[in-house]
């Protein structure tokens, strides 16, 4: 099954998409680039509103890979409770330092979710040794947010393969980059564990724009209701396999 990933700013976005039945909050701020992260205190916020009825992930920021304090924004996400702290690949290749820092987190306890993005994305074995990090998922989005969107970037067997090849090491995936509504039909065929929304939930189609209700109800109606997503976040992968929850 493939569930439904709402990108919010704030509180009230979040309760909007509480109320919508999303699948998955990922807090982040559309106004600092592809991957914006939110001040900590709105993302303590949050958790502890939702109180665990809902899985929710957040951003680190536009952060270097090779930068040594990638470790240190970690953790500091991690230590506002959200379930998944996501982190973008922004290079063509996983440095060793890069792989070493995520190696960490991951021994830290900490779960994560690494973000590709299609602009640099076309061999996805040159991935695997990051893939056997330990990391909780990892998805495909993009760096720019006018323009071309993910399914004009990589064709659908392009993203098929990525997603096989991530379930090879039981990883679950995630497909975002500024999706519309008419991409629904097509990735669900290929059947990634999520699909990620923002701009295409706002007023005006804009990122950086309020969320809008209608918006989301449409999306979500597109999208099979999963009940079982959270396997993903808060349980093992082991587990989300025994109860049949990854395809």
């Amino acid at each position: 099954m493939t569930g439904m990933l709402a990108s919010v700013t704030s509180i009230t976005e979040a309760n909007i998409a509480v109320n919508e039945k999303v699948d998955i909050i990922d807090l982040k701020n559309p106004r600092e680039g592809a991957l914006g992260a939110l001040h900590v205190d709105i993302l303590r916020e949050v958790v502890k509103s939702i109180n665990g009825a809902i899985t929710t992930s957040a951003t680190v920021g536009d952060i270097n890979p090779n930068d040594p304090g990638l470790l240190e924004a970690i953790n500091n996400i991690a230590k506002t409770g959200v379930d998944i702290v996501k982190v973008g690949l922004f290079d063509t290749q996983a440095s060793d330092y890069f792989i070493k820092t995520i190696s960490r987190a991951v021994e830290q306890g900490i779960r994560l979710v690494i973000v590709l993005f299609a602009e640099d994305y076309f061999d996805p074995k040159k991935y695997e040794a990051l893939m056997q990090t330990g990391i909780s998922g990892i998805m495909l989005d993009t760096k720019g947010k006018e323009g071309q969107n993910l399914t004009s970037i990589l064709g659908t067997d392009i993203l098929s393969d990525f997603i096989n090849i991530s379930r090879h090491y039981r990883l679950m995936t995630g497909l975002a980059g500024s999706l519309k509504y008419k991409d629904i039909e097509a990735l669900l065929k290929i059947n990634p564990d999520y699909l990620g929304f923002r701009g295409a939930l706002c007023s005006g189609n804009k990122r950086i724009n309020q969320l809008d209700e209608f918006k989301i109800k449409k999306i979500r109606n597109a999208i099979p209701q999963t009940e079982n997503i959270n396997y993903y976040f808060k349980n093992s992968i082991e587990e989300a396999l025994i109860n049949g929850t990854m395809a």
